[in-house]
């Protein structure tokens, strides 16, 4: 019981979007087509990471084609993660120049046709961006320079066999997944842009904090125990506990569940707030109406994100057996 969720959050009504199986297959043939499942490694890895669950799960009722979009992204995703999590046998400079060159070809802003994870993200940007506004993909890119940051520390840590220190662990702590830019997503699924007056408002930056902790943290959580050797995934929550406050591994898994389960009721109790937040910040009917909507979009999202985590091959298998 020490590595599940928190009472509070098991036994959750999650829902699945009906065409999670067809926007798997769709996912699927699009990486191939990238060029990015191209090897029985590869295979197996989206095998038990399943994109079209994944985007079935944090998006069940977008549509059938925005869903192939989102699944395409946590596709993609899952290629990014396994190239980061490489033996870096390369140096962070090759790895540090992939992950720029995808940023700098989602820049161009045009609908890209190119191979590899740089045409996948310019692919992806540009047809969700037919819907959105330039303004959305400028913050999109910028939530995927964020990732670059959390990443390039990472990898430079492993390298050098150290762990982060104290100082601003937790902002890269945060980043450190890529959930900030699935995040940004859901503005997509919900065709919801806020203006700047609230989307960079304290109480909207606090729930996507919140949202972003959740789904970071209970990913921590749930592949702690998948791992060979913990230790190597120095933004793992519990191994940073361990490291930093002296905890065992039962220890650090107890005070994550601890911080899941405080960090829900926070997100409900400002959920409940937001109206009257809204309307101190001024907003108009309409705005305030789609940021209600967003925030039970972001509700929907990290509870569906548990749902993946429970549901999908990869996290079935236990590798590190702690004393």
């Amino acid at each position: 019981m020490t590595y599940c969720l928190p009472p509070c959050l098991q036994g959750l009504e999650i829902t699945l979007s009906p065409l999670s199986e067809e926007a798997e297959q769709h996912t699927r043939q699009w990486l191939k087509g990238l060029g990015l499942e191209a090897s029985a490694r590869a295979t197996h890895q989206l095998d038990i990471y399943l994109p079209g669950k994944y985007g079935g799960y944090m998006w069940p009722d977008a549509e059938r084609e925005d869903l192939y979009i989102l699944s395409d992204l946590t596709g993609w995703f899952s290629c990014v993660d396994d190239l980061a999590d490489e033996d870096l046998s390369r140096s962070p400079e090759a790895l540090e120049k992939v992950l720029r060159k995808v940023h700098d070809v989602a820049l161009g802003g045009a609908f890209r046709t190119c191979e590899g994870l740089a045409g996948g993200l310019a692919n992806i940007i540009a047809r969700a961006g037919l819907s959105m506004t330039e303004q959305w993909r400028c913050r999109t890119l910028d939530q995927y320079t964020s990732y670059i940051h959390a990443c390039m520390c990472a990898a430079v840590h492993r390298v050098e066999g150290t762990q982060p220190m104290l100082d601003d662990y937790e902002s890269i702590w945060r980043n450190a997944g890529g959930f900030q830019v699935c995040f940004e997503f859901t503005y997509f699924a919900t065709r919801i842009e806020l203006p700047s007056a609230v989307y960079y408002s304290t109480p909207w930056q606090t729930l996507r904090r919140i949202t972003l902790n959740l789904m970071k943290a209970v990913n921590d959580l749930l592949s702690f125990r998948i791992m060979e050797n913990p230790d190597e995934d120095v933004y793992n929550l519990l191994t940073h506990l361990r490291h930093h406050q002296g905890l065992s591994p039962d220890q650090a898994a107890t005070e994550v569940r601890q911080r899941i389960e405080a960090w829900a009721l926070m997100f409900f109790d400002l959920q409940a707030r937001l109206p009257d937040e809204l309307d101190r910040l001024g907003c108009d009917v309409v705005i305030r109406e789609q940021a209600v909507q967003c925030a039970e979009a972001f509700r929907v999202q990290w509870i569906g994100n548990i749902g993946w985590h429970l549901a999908v091959p990869r996290y079935r298998e236990v590798r590190f057996r702690p004393d």
